[in-house]
């Protein structure tokens, strides 16, 4: 057509061209072997500006995906705002709770627009990466900097500029410890530890506070809200190295004894005191959020034929590879539990009654498939199971009543022929009508 250019053909270098803008200038660096010093010079000179332009527009390019993502957040927040406040103008029953829902979904938006400036992010470390990681937190730079430089050799460092951005570090990446400054602009070093030993995602992260301002009576403060040291500076590096590595000492000393005392022996689950204590943090995660949260207790199928005709450390054995297989099944969200003997309890947040069945529909058919070997006999391995659904349940007793509805559901899936699934039909946690699963029973 006249006037108008033939569009050259594209091939792997130019569409390379296309997606990395140092793509031309790596392809003449690759090409200046054989060339004189001079020549490699002058080359270069010349394609240099042409990659810069490039660079420089594809930086332009990000920042205006960047500003049209952030106006969409900002946009979706101040709608869920504008709804929130028409569902709060004496809607219909149920709305209040709606309601305050959107407007935390509002805030949530809100605050991702919002600036961190000064906040370094943890550099994602590899799965065999077991470098203790720290966050360095005061409101000068350099400070910041001079411990950077000390500790990054040997830790994965982050860094924040003041309290409430070490607060809400500390929340998303939960350091191994904390080494603070105590004053600062926005949230002090004493008013962030409180926060920190406040929320219970945060209370056990170590805290040493790293000042020039603080007398006897800081320094005794500080130890009263939870401080595990305080480091006076000047220090030397030596000093700062020490501290550190006895607070970690400490750390690993305290999680194992943690781990050990929440920990059932024989199957690796979680022990009953974990149990409550985690039911009761999952109860009110799935009200704060308004998801469901789904309950599911597993026993055993003829566990005391094993113990009587093999002994008690076969049906040992039996208990153990019963609750592997339940092991495996478990996202990394869930929770489980040795709720006594051979039965089991597992906790599966984010997740309706429905959901929960298909789980334990799995497990039993997983257990079915299942065969121990003991002293040359085969054994078979089954268990019975209850789901039990908590939606939106403000009552004090929540916790207790899903437990006892999973429970009675097990009963069901029991009296119904065993290895099979039973499943309460919940509108709240005081129903206790429940249906067997015909479909996960096994003889």
């Amino acid at each position: 057509m006249p006037g108008v250019t033939p569009k050259a053909p594209a091939t792997p270098a130019t569409e390379s061209a296309a997606r990395d803008p140092l793509a031309p200038l790596l392809a003449l660096v690759a090409g200046l072997g054989d060339i004189a010093p001079e020549e490699r010079i002058s080359r270069l000179r010349e394609a240099l500006p042409a990659t810069l332009s490039d660079l420089a527009e594809g930086n332009r390019r990000l920042r205006d995906a960047l500003h049209r993502r952030e106006a969409l957040v900002a946009s979706a927040a101040a709608e869920l705002r504008h709804a929130s406040e028409l569902l709060g103008q004496g809607g219909p029953d149920g709305a209040a709770a709606e309601s305050a829902r959107l407007r935390r979904l509002a805030e949530d938006l809100e605050r991702a627009l919002r600036p961190s400036p000064d906040v370094r992010p943890l550099r994602r470390r590899a799965h065999q990466d077991v470098r203790p990681r720290l966050l360095v937190v005061d409101d000068e730079e350099d400070a910041r900097e001079a411990l950077l430089e000390v500790l990054e050799p040997e830790y994965d460092v982050l860094t924040a500029p003041d309290g409430e951005a070490a607060v809400e570090l500390a929340r998303e990446e939960h350091p191994d410890v904390v080494l603070m400054d105590l004053v600062m602009p926005r949230l002090d070093g004493l008013g962030a530890l409180e926060r920190l030993r406040g929320d219970a995602t945060t209370s056990d992260i170590p805290v040493i506070f790293v000042s020039g301002h603080g007398d006897d009576a800081v320094k005794v403060r500080s130890l009263d809200l939870g401080a595990v040291d305080f480091l006076q500076k000047p220090f030397s590096e030596r000093e700062l190295r020490a501290r550190v590595e006895r607070t970690l000492r400490l750390v690993r000393s305290q999680t194992a004894l943690r781990e050990a005392a929440q920990t059932d022996a024989l199957t690796g689950l979680a022990n009953l005191r974990a149990f409550r204590a985690r039911i009761e943090e999952e109860v009110k995660r799935a009200r704060r959020y308004h998801t469901p949260l789904t309950c599911v207790m597993a026993d055993m199928d003829q566990l005391k034929p094993i113990n009587d005709e093999l002994g008690h450390a076969a049906g040992d054995r039996a208990i153990a590879a019963v609750a592997a297989v339940i092991r495996e099944e478990l996202r990394e969200t869930d929770f489980g539990a040795r709720y006594g003997g051979d039965e089991f309890v597992l906790l599966l947040p984010h997740t309706a009654a429905d959901e929960g069945r298909v789980f334990a529909e799995r497990v039993c058919t997983r257990l079915h498939e299942t065969v121990l070997e003991v002293s040359g006999r085969r054994i078979a391995l089954a268990a019975s199971f209850g789901v039990a659904c908590l939606v939106d349940d403000l009552r004090d007793d929540a916790a207790e009543a899903l437990v006892r509805a999973a429970d009675e559901a097990l009963y069901v899936a029991k009296r119904s022929g065993r290895g099979r699934v039973a499943v309460a039909e919940l509108t709240d946690v005081d129903a206790h009508a429940v249906e067997p699963s015909a479909g996960a029973a096994h003889p």
